[in-house]
């Protein structure tokens, strides 16, 4: 008895084998727990929103932006350089060449660095 306790599983060490529809399964499952839902944020927390964004865009300082976007959670470093309340929408840069638009709807947070 004691042999077998010792021994563990190898018994079946060389049966274990997963099928294809399984993997498949497993994938879409890991992928399906990646996706976030959309942000709801209340009042207070787009004017806190809107404070940062103002201070990045008259000081020219860096923020850290978390922003939802098809399903997945995306963060960047980057300064506000325009926003624009009619289109809700905040157009940050991130480098010299590179620019992005983002909607209010999307923005999860804005913090200082």
């Amino acid at each position: 008895m004691s042999d077998f306790l010792e021994r563990g599983n190898l018994l079946w060490e060389g049966s274990r084998m997963m099928l294809p529809e399984h993997k498949q399964a497993i994938r879409a499952q890991n992928e399906r727990e990646k996706h976030s839902p959309a942000p709801e944020l209340d009042v207070q927390e787009l004017e806190e929103l809107g404070r940062v964004a103002t201070h990045s865009l008259t000081h020219s300082t860096p923020v850290h932006i978390v922003y939802w976007e098809n399903g997945y959670d995306y963060k960047l470093i980057a300064t506000v350089e325009q926003v624009e309340p009619q289109k809700q929408q905040v157009i940050v840069r991130e480098s010299k060449d590179l620019r992005k638009t983002i909607m209010f709807d999307q923005l999860k947070s804005i913090e200082r660095i």
